[in-house]
């Protein structure tokens, strides 16, 4: 059975044969889901320990089989500005050393968002089960 698969000048042709008709014989590419991951640490809490703290913070993502994004690395600021990066990258989830640098609690309006690690001590917050925080 002949197709024509395109219509003006310089169309081309093909034959399908019995062969192709099946499935059996096709391999389909399995693809692999890239999880994401944003770090976060403010400086004014980190001090001298920043660098081991962005280690630490790679070394993680790396070990639970996230590609690190980045590492926001700011000032006391609104935590806003972390849910806005999130949300554009549409990260799985934010790394951060200690509950400090969420200054002390984590927002609902994050995890409405992304899943929250807390690396000291570990703890993880997911979006899919918000029951936690109350």
């Amino acid at each position: 059975m002949n197709k024509q698969i395109s219509k003006p000048a310089g169309a081309h042709w093909f034959t399908r044969t019995p062969a192709d008709i099946g499935f059996a014989h096709r391999r389909k590419r399995r693809r692999t889901v890239v999880k994401t991951a944003i770090g976060y640490v403010r400086t004014d809490l980190a001090g001298p320990s920043r660098p081991r703290y962005e280690t630490l913070i790679r070394t993680t993502a790396v070990d639970l089989g996230y590609e690190l994004l980045g590492t926001l690395v700011l000032a006391a600021t609104p935590l806003t500005r972390l849910q806005f990066l999130a949300t554009e990258l549409a990260a799985d989830v934010v790394l951060c050393p200690t509950f400090e640098h969420l200054e002390g609690q984590v927002p609902t309006g994050l995890l409405t968002v992304t899943d929250v690690i807390v690396l000291d001590p570990f703890t993880t917050y997911s979006r899919r089960n918000p029951q936690l925080l109350v």
